[in-house]
C-alpha cells in the first residue's frame, strides 16, 4: 500500500510530518548531488578531453574558461579537479595549456561514480552491474557467514520492520542500507564489497535527488523494498543462495517511489 493517497490528507507519521518536507531528508547516499559550478566545469573539461587523442592540446586556460562560461577562480578549481581525475595535464609557458590525458581505469571509475547522480542512465547501468555480481556477492557472504552475522542481520532487519511500520522514511532507507552494508562486509573481498556499496550508493543518491527536487510531497511505497530486504535475510539464514540472489536483484532504493505493481515489474 502507498504511504500517501491522492484523495486523502497525508497520514500523521514521521515521513509525512510537515517539518520533514521543509528540510532535506538525510539518506545514506553520498554520490554528489547538485554539482558545484567547478564540478560541472570539470565534467565539461573531461568531455572535451575525451574527444581528442591523448596528449593533444585542448586550449589555454582562458579558452577553457570561455567554453565553460565560468569565472577565473572557478576555472582554476575545475582544472585542478580535472587533473586530480587524470583526464588532463596542464603545462605552463609558451606552447603550454591544457592537454588531454589518458586516465587510469581507477580514475575513470571514480569519475563515473562522482557524476552518477547527475546522469539519468547511471542507475539502470549500475543495477545491471550489481545483478551480474549478485551470485558472487552471495557466494562470498555464505562462505563466511556465522551465527554472529545472522544475529546482527536480524537486529538490523528489526529496524527495517520498525521504521516501515512507523512510516519513518529516512529511518527506513537507513535501516535497509544498514542491512546491505553489513551483508557487504561479510565476504572477504574488499574490492567486491566496495564496488557493491558504491552501486548501492548510486541508488540512494538518486532517491535523495528525486526527493530533493520534488516540488510537492510525493507518495512512497515501502512494502516492496521491505520485503526484498526481509527475503534477503531469510535466504541467508537458510543458506539458500538462489533466493538470496533473487532478493538482491530485486533491491533498488528508488523502488519506494513507484507503486508496487510497477516496481515489481521493473
Amino acid at each position: 500500500m502507498p504511504a500517501d493517497l491522492p484523495d486523502q490528507g497525508p497520514p500523521d507519521i514521521p515521513a509525512y510530518a510537515p517539518e520533514m518536507w521543509q528540510r532535506r531528508i538525510s539518506l545514506p547516499g553520498t554520490v554528489t548531488i547538485g554539482l558545484s559550478r567547478a564540478e560541472l566545469a570539470a565534467d565539461q573539461i573531461a568531455r572535451l578531453a575525451a574527444r581528442v587523442p591523448t596528449g593533444e592540446r585542448i586550449g589555454s586556460k582562458d579558452d577553457i574558461r570561455t567554453i565553460c562560461e565560468v569565472s577565473v577562480g572557478t576555472v582554476n578549481e575545475a582544472i585542478k579537479l580535472a587533473q586530480e581525475r587524470g583526464v588532463i595535464t596542464s603545462r605552463p609557458g609558451p606552447g603550454g595549456g591544457i592537454f588531454a590525458a589518458d586516465p587510469s581505469p581507477l580514475s575513470r571509475m571514480n569519475g563515473w561514480f562522482r557524476a552518477a547522480a547527475a546522469n539519468s542512465s547511471s542507475l539502470p547501468e549500475s543495477i545491471q552491474i550489481r545483478d551480474a555480481l549478485a551470485p558472487l556477492l552471495v557466494a562470498e557472504a555464505l562462505a563466511a557467514l556465522t551465527d554472529t552475522d545472522l544475529q546482527a542481520l536480524d537486529e538490523r532487519l528489526a529496524d527495517v520492520r520498525r521504521t516501515h511500520d512507523s512510516g519513518d522514511l529516512s529511518g527506513f532507507v537507513w535501516a535497509a542500507w544498514n542491512v546491505h552494508e553489513y551483508f557487504a562486509g561479510i565476504g572477504s573481498s574488499q574490492l567486491l564489497n566496495s564496488l557493491y556499496l558504491s552501486i548501492m550508493d548510486v541508488g540512494t543518491s538518486h532517491l535523495q535527488a528525486r526527493l530533493d527536487t520534488a516540488r510537492e510531497r510525493v507518495p512512497v511505497y515501502l512494502d516492496g523494498l521491505a520485503r526484498a530486504v526481509e527475503d534477503l535475510v531469510v535466504a541467508l539464514t537458510s543458506r539458500d543462495a538462489d533466493a538470496a540472489v533473487a532478493a538482491l536483484r530485486r533491491t533498488d532504493p528508488t523502488m519506494i517511489l513507484r507503486p508496487e505493481s510497477v516496481a515489481s515489474a521493473s
